[in-house]
């Protein structure tokens, strides 16, 4: 994935690719976390760490860069260059990349653990602060809906 932080609802998105894998499926994030002027969350990487997780997934790797990786061209991280070819730009157009490996952990149970109802609880308020319909209802609603007492 490279687009994470265009998520109005980074909680939709995280339930989404949920329900797209199977079980032991692989999850592999290369990419900006800067989240738009429109995402309703931002939160930070360790946070968002947090969410993955609660949403079922074990992290294998986790790495913010150390290295600027330009959004455009190369040139846009040596300042000199810019300078020398006669750029009036101040603002460097690079961002450090979100690196990470997830595995959807194998379900064992149907019934929901407290992480994951807290992640649901957590896609309600958002939905109805802001008034938008949530896919998450339409999508995942065998995950939504309380198991019957009596199995």
């Amino acid at each position: 994935m490279f687009f994470i932080d265009t998520a109005t609802n980074i909680y939709e998105y995280i339930l989404t690719i949920r329900h797209l894998l199977k079980n032991g499926g692989i999850w592999i994030n290369l990419g900006p976390v800067q989240w738009h002027q429109n995402c309703q969350l931002h939160p930070t990487t360790n946070e968002l760490r947090d969410m993955i997780e609660a949403a079922g997934f074990e992290v294998k790797h986790w790495e913010v860069s150390e290295n600027l990786v330009a959004y455009r061209h190369p040139d846009d991280l040596d300042s000199t260059h810019s300078k020398e070819r006669g750029s009036r730009s101040t603002r460097s157009e690079a961002y450090r990349p979100l690196k990470f490996v997830a595995v959807l952990k194998t379900d064992d149970s149907s019934r929901k653990s407290e992480e994951e109802c807290h992640l649901l609880s957590s896609i309600q308020k958002v939905r109805l602060s802001t008034g938008r319909r949530s896919i998450v209802n339409d999508i995942h609603r065998d995950f939504v809906e309380e198991p019957d007492d009596d199995t």
